[in-house]
């Protein structure tokens, strides 16, 4: 398959009735056809092989909020000044995803435990960060917080954009990217990555690992699932598997944390980079 006919598919999958309202980044698509070209000999093969992948990507997205709405909603709210009614919001869009939803019995327990781990002013690199960035209309903050958030569902980075827009105490950024192709290089107090590490291997082996490395901060948290979404089978040692596999031979401190519905891993690097 010569570049034309990848990019003639690029365009096809990116403009389809399934994707077309989420703006993929061309740099997933590109690095999911680059992939499996080198896995199969067989076009048809790495073609199917990149749908699977990138319904595995974007799956959680579908079915997601209403953003043309929840933008109107959001803009009229931020523009009340009504923290309540701001955090109303914020925690109507979190019940829109079962992983957010999951943490906000104990969001405040979770946030306060990891600003705790840190000094008062603080940078924030959140990666594949979903509806995360909400939780800071909820919780307390700390009196300086810088905070970039990523993903590449576009709508949702641009109703994050218009929520730091408003007056929530947060210096924010928003930007579309796909992190395992461009992991963020700035320097940084602290990253998040929740509930995303265990999703990422499937679309790489060894993704955890080597975006872990490739990043410029003092602390990591990642956080994992302890059981299936049925909540039939408990994963805490499979979990803990993966994340022990991906910082074997790196020069990082890890502990833990246990919450209800997903336990929290603290990787610290002493120096930045490993």
């Amino acid at each position: 398959m010569n570049p034309n006919e990848i990019d003639a598919l690029i365009k096809k999958i990116t403009f389809s009735k399934k994707y077309r309202s989420m703006g993929i980044p061309q740099e997933t698509l590109q690095d999911l056809f680059m992939q499996e070209m080198e896995r199969h000999n067989k076009e048809g093969d790495a073609i199917q092989a990149v749908k699977g992948k990138l319904h595995n990507i974007m799956a959680p997205y579908l079915g997601d909020l209403e953003y043309p709405e929840a933008s109107q909603t959001l803009e009229a709210t931020l523009a009340s000044r009504d923290k309540e009614a701001i955090a109303a919001l914020c925690t109507l869009f979190l019940k829109g995803h079962h992983s957010t939803a999951e943490r906000l019995p104990y969001a405040n327990s979770f946030y306060a435990y990891i600003f705790s781990q840190m000094d008062g002013t603080c940078s924030v690199l959140d990666l594949a960060c979903g509806l995360n960035p909400f939780f800071l209309g909820l919780i307390d903050l700390p009196t300086a917080l810088t905070y970039t958030a990523f993903d590449i569902h576009a709508p949702r980075i641009r109703l994050i954009a218009q929520l730091f827009a408003g007056d929530i105490g947060v210096m924010g950024n928003a930007e579309t990217r796909d992190i395992l192709v461009r992991p963020p290089q700035e320097h940084v107090d602290a990253v998040f990555l929740f509930k995303e590490a265990h999703r990422m291997e499937k679309r790489r082996s060894g993704a955890t690992r080597d975006l872990i490395a490739a990043l410029n901060a003092k602390h990591i948290f990642l956080s994992l699932p302890n059981r299936s979404l049925n909540g039939r089978f408990d994963l805490s040692e499979r979990m803990m598997r993966l994340v022990e596999g991906s910082i074997e031979g790196l020069k990082l401190r890890l502990s833990t944390k246990e919450f209800q519905s997903e336990t929290l891993y603290h990787l610290e690097k002493p120096h930045g980079k490993t």
